[in-house]
């Protein structure tokens, strides 16, 4: 989906470090070829970050060997500098100022602290001087390299671990054995060793979760519980240890007692609860102060049926490591969406994280299942109910900015109004939906080709390319008032699957009158935008995540367009 590796290396950071909605790091990489050194500007919210990024990769192997260019290092921070002292307003693209108008906002809040940081894949610069500059003039201001060395480590000790299989075979020494139960699923439950716990995370790493857990707390040691690290180091507390905790939950291929019923050892094993007390066990045994009194609690289940282990990992994650979106997976409305998609249609609606690929694990699998362009046919439940969001319930600014709402179930939550049980035709408009959606974010992929190339063009022709830069940000919104112009159209979305059928056809076939609306709508939107724009505090990231927009935007076309459904302000 990306132009280049370049920008698959932020994204790759920032997704599996950083730990950031890879939808969003997408929007944050800047397009522009002279961006003040600056190639990306993400947002942290859940550590109250703001992240200037400059990455490099390289053509070939050998050239990991090279330094990365102190001129380079001078022109981010230089770059930095001006944007965030300086008087940057009209003097840099569109789309920068629109990401730098939003780090102003954010920094003036006082919640936030600052981080340029260097992502690339050589050796860092011989001469730290203009870093050394930079800091005297911006002490709070975090500068971080992330070199070739230290990419590799985290690849190899953190990425491909979490992508890993179980490993073979882990033993335990049986301190007590407390219960030994045999039906319906074979399971003991024992005490053991801290210690033995954090030696078999040291040699296995994330391989050690399954794969839910890992994705939830895999990459962020720093977010352990440090109650659970400071009871495993204490003199005192240390022999309660056992006492305070919850224990671990493994699921295993098979569960192999000693005679002596001493040691137990586990084929395939995962911990499908427990990750916070096994980081916090390590980090104490990798520091020298784990205890040796330290004793936890296992439960060890053997099972090869998966839906077993996902309602198992499910339930006792229940608190806070496993999404909400996996917890619905195993919903009827889910279930059945996910058949009738796949055997009336040949899309494959994925109901939980990984769930394809860990059905259909070869190409070869994939492409008999839904053919050679089986990347195009997997509809992520999440996303499609981002698009039915937008376009069925008028919330395009929350299908944006707000999609953890989408599986709660409680009054807070979209859940119960996306996926209705009594809606015969919710497949149709699930997939409608995303089809329509996948269209326009295929118009806008074509824009950021414009767009790219437009700093070299003459002002006039730049102006009637930067004009649209909204279709960098506005997809939810343009899906949204999709939805009039379809009606108008005299298909009935709403209640006629034929009418529905017809539409998706239409979209998979790039028909003339989808594009006439997409034309009708990107215009119009470019005119009330450049209104809007010129108007104090404005930027598009702010406009387009803000609930009272769509009602602003609809009134608007209203005036032109008299089928547009106007909405009343949101109080």
């Amino acid at each position: 989906e990306l132009d280049d590796m370049h920008d698959a290396l932020i994204l790759w950071f920032g997704e599996n470090y950083l730990s950031l909605d890879p939808e969003d790091v997408k929007e944050r990489i800047v397009q522009d070829k002279h961006a003040e050194g600056i190639d990306a500007v993400l947002i942290d919210q859940r550590n109250y970050n703001l992240v200037f990024i400059q990455a490099k990769t390289v053509t070939t192997f050998e050239n990991t060997r090279n330094n990365f260019s102190e001129n380079d290092v001078k022109l981010a921070l230089e770059g930095v500098r001006f944007l965030v002292k300086g008087d940057y307003k009209g003097k840099i693209t569109p789309e920068l100022e629109n990401l730098i108008d939003e780090y102003h906002e954010l920094d003036r809040t006082g919640d936030y602290k600052a981080t340029v940081l260097f992502l690339t894949l050589k050796k860092e610069p011989v001469d730290n001087k203009y870093i050394e500059d930079f800091k005297k003039d911006f002490p709070k201001v975090v500068v971080n390299f992330y070199n070739f060395e230290w990419l590799f480590d985290f690849y190899v000790n953190k990425y491909l671990p979490m992508r890993a299989d179980p490993p073979k075979r882990i033993s335990f020494e049986v301190l007590t054995n407390l219960l030994t139960k045999d039906s319906p699923d074979r399971s003991r439950v024992f005490t053991c060793k801290g210690k033995e716990l954090a030696k078999i995370y040291n040699d296995y790493r994330e391989a050690i979760f399954q794969q839910n857990v890992r994705y939830s707390l895999g990459l962020r040691p720093k977010s352990i519980n440090r109650q659970i690290l400071e009871t495993a180091v204490d003199n005192a507390k240390s022999v309660s240890f056992w006492y305070f905790n919850n224990g671990i939950t493994i699921v295993c291929k098979t569960i192999n007692e000693s005679t002596s019923g001493k040691v137990i050892n586990l084929d395939e094993a995962q911990i499908i609860n427990g990750a916070q007390t096994t980081y916090a066990l390590y980090e104490a045994y990798k520091n020298g102060n784990l205890k040796e009194n330290v004793e936890v609690l296992i439960k060890a289940i053997e099972s090869n049926d998966r839906n077993f282990i996902e309602s198992v990992t499910l339930y006792t994650n229940s608190q806070n490591a496993i999404r909400l979106r996996d917890l619905c997976s195993k919903d009827e409305i889910q279930t059945k969406i996910q058949k009738i998609l796949l055997d009336s249609y040949k899309y494959f609606y994925e109901r939980a994280r990984g769930e394809f690929d860990s059905l259909y694990p070869t190409s070869e699998a994939k492409e008999k299942l839904l053919d050679e362009n089986y990347k195009s046919k997997i509809i992520n439940n999440e996303n499609a109910a981002q698009s039915f969001l937008a376009l069925y319930l008028n919330k395009p600014a929350q299908a944006k900015s707000e999609k953890g709402r989408i599986f709660m179930k409680d009054t807070a939550g979209f859940y119960d109004d996306i996926f209705k049980r009594n809606d015969d035709i919710i497949p149709e408009k699930i997939l409608m939906s995303w089809k329509l959606l996948k269209y326009i974010e295929t118009q806008k992929k074509e824009y950021k080709k414009e767009y790219k190339i437009a700093e070299d063009l003459p002002e006039d022709k730049k102006y009637e390319i930067y004009k649209y830069d909204f279709l960098l940000h506005s997809e939810y919104f343009i899906l949204n008032l999709f939805k009039d112009f379809l009606k108008d159209g005299k298909f009935n979305i709403d209640s006629e699957k034929t009418d529905l059928l017809d539409v998706i056809k239409k979209i998979s076939n790039n028909d003339a009158k989808i594009l006439e609306y997409y034309e009708s709508i990107k215009n119009l939107l470019a005119e009330y935008i450049d209104d809007r724009r010129k108007k104090a505090g404005y930027y598009h990231n702010k406009f387009f995540k803000n609930e009272q927009s769509i009602a602003l935007v609809r009134n608007f076309f209203n005036q032109k367009y008299a089928f547009i459904e106007v909405m009343p302000p949101i109080k």
